[in-house]
């Protein structure tokens, strides 16, 4: 064989390859599609109703302004050193707070139901 007829045989190969993995990967994303619609959990009327109930209620908290940023920083500071404290089991006065940040600003929608949920149905 020529190296040109070589070049073309591994070219050749190398496109079917690539073309079976893609149309391997389409049939799975089908599959996974097919999967989601039939197995899929029927959500109940109770269940229904709840969500419509707390949404409202967590827009709510969403659009109310943050009325006092940083009014009562000092009885925050002493309320989060108090409970290190009584978690690391050391005296408050070895706990120094630095500095107080929100790490995640704002949670989704969904994030705020799902706790709002988790909290009502096992307390």
């Amino acid at each position: 064989m020529m190296t040109a007829q070589i070049i073309q045989e591994s070219l050749k190969t190398t496109v079917f390859g690539m073309g079976l993995v893609l149309l391997t990967l389409f049939v799975l994303s089908l599959i996974l599609d097919l999967m989601k619609v039939f197995l899929a959990k029927k959500t109940d009327a109770k269940n229904e109703e709840y969500i419509a109930e707390n949404e409202e209620e967590v827009l709510d908290d969403e659009t109310e302004p943050e009325a006092n940023n940083f009014e009562d920083d000092t009885q925050l500071v002493a309320v989060i050193a108090a409970a290190l404290a009584e978690y690391l089991q050391s005296p408050v006065s070895s706990i120094k707070v630095g500095k107080i940040r929100k790490i995640h600003e704002k949670t989704p929608v969904w994030g705020l139901e799902s706790r709002i949920y988790n909290i009502n149905n096992r307390l």
